[in-house]
């Protein structure tokens, strides 16, 4: 099974060099029919889908795949995909109801609440692994969202602390933490007063928990330059990577990896940036560019841009 994001978390010359990338393919776990983005004018089947993260996973730009637990259980255990390459694979542990988005639906309305997918005490590595004699997959990722309600964080915190404090008892299971935005509209949390909220509710929550129960790292939206340096700069132990968000532009994408690394981050975990370019194995090849220094971001653009219509690059 790949270790690449182990192996780059253990040490951290390797990460400054080149920072962690992961394709964020679960968002089956948020939407339903629509939510592998569209294809030659339509939504992508999930045969299609699958199919791109096993050419994103092969193509070896990225670092790891985060998959929903049905396509995890698909490519890790059935096929075992991952066995003979670098690329690490991710489960998403929970789905909390601020990431639902089904066309029509109003959960994102409302303060999100806890939901898990994988239920600890059966951890992935024994109930899904079985008889194995060991983990196919030994990496997932838990989100939250904290929306400066006392009810609803109150659930949202007791429920990941019970999680990281279960999953700290596993000796070859780990996770990453998600943390996204308020997604309940409150009054004084917009813009980079949200960052500010947000990064300093990462490292509160973050001191409630022993060694073995952290996260291998931490994922966030980037808000601001300011913000950013703040949050990496606070805890030498602490690895901080940015989501990817919406796709609003390869431009935007590629400066946004730009912007995150420049200030102290260490990872990027990009989904809907990626499978909703028009060429989605060609942007992995120019972040992978940008992340590492190779590559400036406007370079890079030019050059992808470039690629799309079948010319030469260097």
């Amino acid at each position: 099974m790949g270790q690449r994001i182990q192996e780059k978390v253990a040490n951290p010359d390797v990460l400054r060099t080149s920072p962690i990338f992961v394709f964020a393919g679960d968002p089956i776990a948020a939407g339903g029919i629509h939510a592998y983005g569209k294809c030659d004018g339509r939504y992508r089947t999930r045969q299609e889908f699958l199919q791109l993260c096993r050419e994103i996973a092969a193509d070896g730009f990225v670092d790891g795949v985060l998959l929903a637990p049905a396509d995890a259980e698909q490519l890790a255990l059935d096929e075992r995909w991952f066995e003979s390459i670098p690329i690490t694979p991710l489960v998403r542990m929970n789905a909390e109801t601020g990431i639902w988005n089904p066309r029509y639906g109003s959960y994102r309305a409302q303060p999100s609440q806890p939901f898990l997918t994988v239920p600890i005490n059966t951890s992935w590595c024994t109930a899904m692994a079985g008889a194995a004699t060991r983990c196919r997959v030994q990496l997932g990722l838990y989100s939250i969202t904290l929306n400066n309600d006392v009810n609803a964080d109150e659930r949202t915190l007791n429920a990941y602390l019970q999680f990281a404090q279960a999953l700290g008892e596993q000796t070859e299971f780990y996770h990453i933490l998600e943390v996204f935005l308020p997604n309940y509209e409150r009054a004084g949390l917009d813009g980079e007063r949200a960052g500010r909220y947000v990064a300093d509710s990462i490292v509160r929550t973050l001191s409630y928990l022993r060694r073995p129960q952290r996260p291998l790292f931490i994922k966030t939206e980037y808000t601001s330059a300011e913000v950013w340096r703040e949050l990496c700069g606070f805890d030498e132990s602490l690895i901080v990577g940015a989501l990817g968000g919406p796709r609003q532009s390869a431009r935007r994408t590629l400066q946004l990896a730009r912007d995150v690394i420049a200030h102290g981050g260490r990872a990027i975990l990009f989904g809907r940036a990626v499978f909703e370019e028009d060429g989605p194995r060609l942007i992995c090849r120019y972040l992978r560019a940008v992340l590492d220094g190779r590559l400036e971001a406007e370079t890079a653009h030019s050059q992808y841009q470039a690629a799309l219509r079948g010319l030469t690059v260097d």
